[in-house]
């Protein structure tokens, strides 16, 4: 077994690769001490993660503003047999941070709008809801790692 690990530090290719990523792992600390894992769709916007959470989940009621958090996207490659020495390469990215409630309208709808964009684009701006249920939050990001694992 062959495994080599790089860190990426080149901030464009990033945010390249988190902005064409679909979904992400959430996960955040709870105020009863416990960790939440969330798995979700998501928007990135100015350095931060943009996301819905479900107010009627059981957990919800435990997240605590101010609180850390991290958000982690994967891109698997299989690499072709005959043009390579390696067989995988896996790229994760994983942004921490706080989260945070979103307080200000405007941006609140700006994001409510990507997600239209980027999610339901055959739906127009003026049919688009958002459920109930769903509360709008930000991951106010503190760090951005990428890794590149290679292997056999």
């Amino acid at each position: 077994m062959y495994k080599k690990i790089t860190l990426v530090r080149d901030i464009n290719q990033i945010e390249k690769q988190i902005q064409e990523a679909i979904t992400g792992v959430l996960c955040i600390h709870l105020d009863n001490e416990k960790l939440m894992q969330y798995a979700c769709n998501f928007i990135y916007l100015d350095k931060n993660v943009f996301l819905y959470l479900d107010k009627t989940d059981e957990d919800f009621e435990h997240i605590k503003y101010g609180a850390a958090a991290s958000f982690s996207v994967f891109k698997n490659e299989k690499i072709p047999a005959k043009s390579s020495d390696i067989t995988y390469r896996l790229t994760y990215i994983t942004v921490t941070g706080e989260i945070k409630d979103i307080d200000d309208a405007k941006l609140a709808d700006q994001v409510k709008e990507l997600y239209r964009e980027k999610y339901s684009p055959s739906i127009k701006a003026d049919d688009y809801k958002i459920s109930e249920n769903l509360k709008s939050v930000i991951l106010d990001t503190k760090e951005i790692k990428a890794l590149i694992e290679e292997g056999i």
